[in-house]
């Protein structure tokens, strides 16, 4: 690639190699080939009918831990011919990555991106959490316009829209005192008597603090599912995930 381009591409040291400028300036090209290999790898599996390939799915901390080993796990065992690449991230770097064509598929909280297809799999309970001990523990639910009066510990901005949204929706202003990079920060801190956060109730089940969980009134929920290119567009292995991550839900909600 050096002698075609007839520049450096590449840093050499004794530690590694890392990109020159112009070896930056390629990635963008060189990520388009292998997206297009892997459709054109696809798209040769289809014409024969099979269902196999490698399938490249974005997911989020709390839907990896709970949902996404039994899905691959059933998936493979009725596609075996199919290997899965996870990637884990937040919900904007998983539509960047898909509307890249990085990726095939993701699951997220909606989107907010246009150009990419949204299918609705299950709806997430948002509940207020609260130390042991807090005048709001045991309480049946909290009204949201009063949490203004407390403390708020939150995720930087990106990875708490969830959140944010409902405060929007809501014309409720929160006193913001601690902004942190996750959800399990968030709730170690909630725990130590930090203040209180709102907190989904799948996030919940994949950590153990001494918290208490209060339902809000209004109720308040996100709406999990998997987002793709147009299901026009997408390969027989892609729509075929999609549609068993459907039906898979719609069973376990019956």
């Amino acid at each position: 690639m050096e002698r075609e381009a007839g520049c450096l591409l590449f840093h050499r040291s004794k530690t590694g190699v890392t990109l020159t400028a112009n070896g930056e300036a390629l990635v963008p090209y060189v990520r388009q080939l292998v997206s297009r290999q892997h459709a054109l790898d696809q798209a040769m599996d289809a014409l024969s009918n099979r269902v196999s390939g490698r399938l490249r799915v974005g997911s989020f901390t709390s839907f990896t831990a709970i949902h996404m080993p039994g899905l691959i796990k059933s998936f493979q065992a009725e596609y075996p011919d199919v290997v899965i690449e996870l990637i884990n991230g937040p919900y904007r770097d998983i539509e960047q990555k898909i509307l890249s064509s990085q990726i095939d598929c993701g699951f997220l909280s909606g989107v907010e991106t246009d150009g990419l297809e949204f299918h609705h799999l299950f709806d997430d309970e948002m509940f207020l959490i609260v130390p042991h001990g807090h005048e709001l523990a045991g309480a049946d639910h909290a009204a949201l316009r009063h949490l203004e009066k407390y403390d708020l510990i939150s995720q930087f901005k990106g990875s708490d829209h969830d959140v944010h949204k409902i405060f929007i929706s809501e014309g409720i202003r929160p006193q913001t005192r601690y902004i942190l990079d996750d959800d399990i920060s968030v709730m170690g801190m909630v725990s130590h008597g930090m203040g209180v956060a709102l907190m989904p109730e799948m996030m919940l089940k994949t950590a153990d603090f001494e918290l208490s969980y209060i339902r809000l009134e209004p109720r308040q929920f996100r709406s999990i599912g998997i987002a793709s290119a147009p299901m026009a567009e997408s390969t027989m292995l892609v729509r075929t995930f999609i549609r068993f991550c459907i039906d898979r839900f719609h069973e376990h909600m019956i």
